[in-house]
């Protein structure tokens, strides 16, 4: 019973404080233009027009507009699938943010029954309360976005391969694991790659054990869930093979220029489509134009190795600080600041936006102290095998976005495994702390 009360607590206080957010962050607000193409999508579905998107075709050269219903193939098609039911009971974006908040709630149980696994006990509820009550993951996981949702089945894939670890029939939970995953794809593409940095886990476990039906029912479960989009795309697209969405190609060679217009690339959604020619990347001719930006960015990075190696380098910190998700509501970014005036300053923009300037700090600080928590964590408990699994995972989230275009909001998703290691980074300090006092003390009594 004290178990059960412990979980439904941990579970309410997840709701309740993804409920105070929702509250000061109704709706879409944070990169609402994305939020609007998915909600689009699910709502000309329930209107009878099917998976389209309405876009405007015409060349920005034309300077008019024509506007028509294209099909969707240029996104993942899981949010769309997860936002129409919701948008059947209310044309209100709320419902969708309490849904997620709910969603929210299971994944601080996820985070329990992981951190259990990993950690003592009582680290275990300490990692479940800290994600439950974390600012920035309540923040992100309210906003009416796909990468909203992934954490949950990031924790789910990982709970499913640790039970495979535990069962005597472990191959059932690959295959969940597998289809788990692979919903997780289908939210942010990126996932896709994730297996293969978990399959280092089994080898550092010495799991190698059936090892390939593992991997074959993984790679089932996934292909369950991906092969009917990407078949619908097919279909869509006129015979090209997306199985997802296009776009990597374009943000890759947008990424060239994120620190500045290099090698006749262009930064920025705005000056890529003055460049493409369209005001949408995806369409007319979205996939061609992706697949030559992809060929002209990789061979940029082939002609410029050890430059475009330090750009990724640079984008380390941009992908692990937090961005201004808690306050550009009510303040702008402090780029935008400076820009719109040549005597405006930091100190300035600290005198006007005192309290944003507070939080922001506050959440930088929190990021970087779990950040350090957890690779002392995991230096010090390198023996406690199952700690590997978070550790791919984050290790993972860093190394497969350096290489393209970074954003702060594409490493939110690992936060509930980087706060499972940061307990156990506590624990041992907090151990390694009472053993030192423990030996002063020993060593006073014995003089």
């Amino acid at each position: 019973m004290k178990q059960f009360q412990r979980t439904v607590f941990i579970f309410l206080s997840a709701l309740i404080f993804r409920s105070f957010f929702v509250a000061i962050f109704p709706g879409p607000n944070y990169f609402s233009g994305i939020t609007d193409s998915f909600v689009e999508v699910a709502q000309n579905i329930i209107n009878g027009r099917g998976a389209v998107t309405y876009v405007d075709i015409a060349p920005l050269s034309s300077h008019t507009s024509n506007f028509v219903y294209a099909p969707f193939y240029h996104r993942p098609f899981g949010y769309v699938v997860f936002v129409l039911f919701p948008l059947l009971l209310s044309s209100n974006l709320i419902i969708i943010q309490i849904l997620q908040s709910v969603i929210a709630g299971f994944s601080s149980i996820l985070v329990y029954a992981l951190a259990k696994k990993i950690t003592s006990h009582n680290y275990a509820v300490m990692a479940a309360y800290l994600y439950a009550l974390w600012p920035l993951s309540a923040r992100f996981e309210i906003s009416v976005l796909p990468d909203a949702l992934v954490s949950f089945f990031l924790l789910l894939t990982i709970w499913c391969l640790l039970k495979n670890l535990e069962e005597e029939k472990p191959l059932v939970w690959n295959l969940l694991a597998g289809i788990s995953n692979g919903i997780a794809v289908l939210m942010r593409p990126e996932i896709a790659l994730l297996p293969f940095f978990l399959l280092g886990a089994f080898f550092v476990l010495k799991q190698t054990r059936s090892l390939i039906k593992k991997i074959i029912l993984f790679a089932a479960g996934m292909l369950l869930v991906i092969i009917p989009q990407t078949v619908q795309n097919y279909r869509a697209s006129e015979g090209h093979i997306i199985p997802l969405g296009i776009g990597n190609g374009l943000s890759m060679w947008e990424g060239i220029s994120q620190f500045g217009n290099k090698f006749g690339t262009v930064f920025g959604d705005e000056h890529t489509a003055e460049h493409e020619g369209y005001e949408n990347w995806g369409f007319p001719n979205g996939v061609k134009r992706d697949q030559q930006r992809f060929q002209e960015a990789v061979d940029i990075i082939v002609s410029h190795p050890i430059w475009y190696a330090g750009v990724m380098a640079e984008r380390i910190p941009v992908l692990l600080t937090p961005d201004w998700i808690m306050t550009r509501k009510f303040t702008p970014s402090l780029k935008e600041y400076l820009d719109e005036s040549p005597n405006r300053t930091m100190l300035t923009f600290f005198a006007a936006y005192s309290v944003s300037t507070a939080i922001r700090v506050l959440l930088i600080m929190l990021q970087y102290a779990s950040l350090v928590l957890a690779l002392y964590g995991f230096i010090r408990s390198g023996s406690r095998q199952l700690l590997w699994f978070p550790a791919c995972l984050i290790f993972y989230y860093v190394v497969i976005h350096i290489p393209t275009n970074t954003e702060a909001r594409y490493f939110y998703p690992a936060i509930p495994f980087v706060l499972i290691l940061a307990a156990e980074g506590l624990r041992q300090f907090r151990e390694n702390n009472r053993q030192e006092i423990a030996l002063i003390k020993n060593e006073s009594e014995f003089k």
